[in-house]
């Protein structure tokens, strides 16, 4: 009897895991995965939503008809959870937000604040966090979802493509996402950035995907640096170069290549291959003291100078060059922001704060003010490991 009554337990979780399926599930057939997102300011209502669905037939080769690889369509309306519910207007399936790619902002709507579209991805359950925040910067946030590129069909793929090899081999790319940002808005001591993008040429010409006539692709969506913001409106840009010097003071340098002056009009080109950052802070005569210390392995790819690379001396002078030329340029990125935006983008008071908490109580207010009379040292230790492949180029022996 106790057996028989196993059996037909058995049995009854038998039958319940061969009847469990996924109670929310949509067939692929019935839904269009979003790929991008544009926020703009409207003209008839208080925003509009410009939203970038992936056509995912005609991504494949074999299956395509020639159609589009990507279908945008917006409206507008007075609150973000009604345009997104509403967007099937002009979508014919269900949207799918899981997987979206990129977010982008219009700048003049930046301005006035992103709190509000924020607070409502962050608490809707189908976004996910890894997805691109870009602000247009000189053009519509809609444009640059809308512009296509010949190797990478959908828009906002080749943006995310673009985006991560930018950041991994150059160092342009902030890396921030939603938590990323929200969390810089409320905690004292840093302000937030995102990454900024515009278009090289006129958007409204367009491309021939199937036929191209021109080599250079016409227009091209570029990588602007970053998106400055003062709690969550945006005050200002800072260029690709500046970025870089950003993203030095957070460690998240992996590589990238200068062109270090060697003499006059001369240069030589150096390829950091990697790169180490730790901050400290103090507090003397009224005014923090934050010092930012880079360690770098480099290698010498090219000179325009003709010192002798055979010798010992030649790499400890291009070393000195390089210190002097990265720390000059790091310090002045953190300068022009003290003087032209006031705020701490670079999360000098968080560090403050980890590290001198009792002295952070006393203006955790009022940081800001405190980071614009900081005193800023850059210090950097710079070691070359090699000269390419050849200590000697033809070059060289032409000099010789």
């Amino acid at each position: 009897m106790k057996r028989s009554l196993n059996y037909l337990v058995l049995l009854c979780f038998s039958f319940l895991l061969i009847g469990t399926g996924c109670w929310d599930r949509y067939e692929l057939n019935d839904v269009s995965v979003v790929s991008g997102m544009a926020l703009h300011k409207g003209t008839e209502g208080k925003l509009r939503i410009s939203i970038e669905a992936i056509n995912a037939k005609q991504i494949y080769e074999g299956e395509s008809d020639g159609g589009t690889p990507a279908i945008v369509y917006g409206i507008e309306g007075n609150t973000v959870a009604e345009l997104v519910d509403k967007m099937n207007v002009g979508y014919t399936r269900k949207l799918i937000f899981s997987h979206i790619q990129t977010v982008v902002i219009d700048e003049e709507l930046a301005k006035e604040g992103v709190g509000e579209f924020f607070q409502y991805l962050e608490r809707n359950g189908e976004f996910r966090n890894d997805f691109k925040i870009i602000i247009a910067h000189g053009v519509r946030a809609e444009d640059i979802i809308s512009t296509t590129y010949p190797i990478q069909k959908v828009p906002s793929l080749k943006l995310t493509i673009q985006i991560d090899t930018m950041e991994e081999e150059w160092g342009g790319e902030p890396k921030v996402r939603l938590t990323d940002f929200i969390r810089a808005i409320t905690t004292s001591g840093r302000h937030p950035v995102t990454a900024a993008m515009t278009i090289d040429g006129d958007p409204n010409k367009g491309q021939n995907i199937g036929h191209i006539r021109n080599v250079r692709p016409e227009p091209i969506v570029i990588v602007d640096g970053i998106a400055v913001f003062h709690n969550d409106k945006l005050v200002g840009f800072l260029n690709t170069e500046d970025t870089r010097n950003f993203l030095w003071t957070q460690d998240e340098i992996k590589l990238t290549t200068l062109s270090v002056p060697c003499s006059e009009n001369k240069f030589m080109g150096i390829r950091i291959k990697n790169s180490s950052t730790k901050i400290k802070t103090s507090y003397k005569e009224n005014k923090p003291i934050i010092t930012v210390d880079i360690l770098l392995e480099a290698v010498l790819q090219s000179s325009q100078c003709t010192d002798n690379l055979t010798s010992i001396e030649t790499y400890e002078k291009y070393q000195d060059f390089i210190d002097h030329y990265i720390s000059e340029q790091v310090k002045g990125t953190v300068q022009k922001v003290q003087q032209t935006y006031g705020i701490d983008i670079f999360g000098f008071g968080n560090t403050f704060h980890r590290q001198h908490p009792k002295k952070f109580k006393e203006f955790k207010g009022r940081w800001d003010d405190e980071f614009v009379k900081a005193d800023i040292d850059v210090a950097t230790s710079v070691y070359i490991r090699r000269a390419g492949i050849r200590t000697e180029g033809f070059l060289d022996k032409m000099n010789n």
